[in-house]
């Protein structure tokens, strides 16, 4: 035995002995798992992100609704003022889409204003109806994000 400790020293030249010793034991599976938890985060954090971007087009999906609905109201009792053309409201409405959203994304809504006839009182009532579509900003996909608000207001009349 030490023999063979002594021909292990000569054969190694100056090593030190703490240095001769064996490296431990590896399993073999995980050999190969080296990177692997760069890939997990890698795969993840794609997914997390399309998630993000996710959630903020639904957001901003709200915001526009929130702002075409608030909008069309607006425009609706706008258009019924006496002496005001229902027409208008739908113009009006266009403007505050507009101011609110930007002309880019409120030239996909269109608006239109026009009378009706209340069903259960039979008065007339001034309508503003905004219908378009949406664009996707943060996902790059091309949804069918639709919009479709109408609004009624009682229509003044001369007393």
């Amino acid at each position: 035995m030490a023999a063979r400790q002594a021909a292990r020293l000569r054969a190694v030249g100056s090593v030190p002995a703490a240095r001769l010793r064996a490296a431990p034991s590896v399993p073999a599976g995980s050999r190969g798992d080296h990177g692997a938890a760069v890939v997990d985060f890698v795969l993840i954090s794609v997914l997390l992100v399309f998630l993000l971007f996710a959630v903020l087009q639904v957001a901003v999906y709200c915001y526009v609704r929130n702002i075409v609905a608030a909008s069309a109201a607006d425009a609706a009792r706008y258009a019924a003022n006496a002496g005001v053309d229902p027409a208008a409201g739908g113009q009006r409405a266009g403007e505050l889409i507009r101011e609110g959203i930007g002309a880019g994304q409120a030239g996909l809504i269109p608006c239109r204003g026009s009378t009706a006839t209340d069903s259960t009182s039979g008065l007339a009532v001034a309508t503003v109806h905004c219908r378009g579509r949406l664009k996707v900003t943060f996902l790059p996909l091309d949804l069918p994000l639709r919009i479709d608000v109408t609004s009624s207001s009682l229509k003044e009349g001369t007393p």
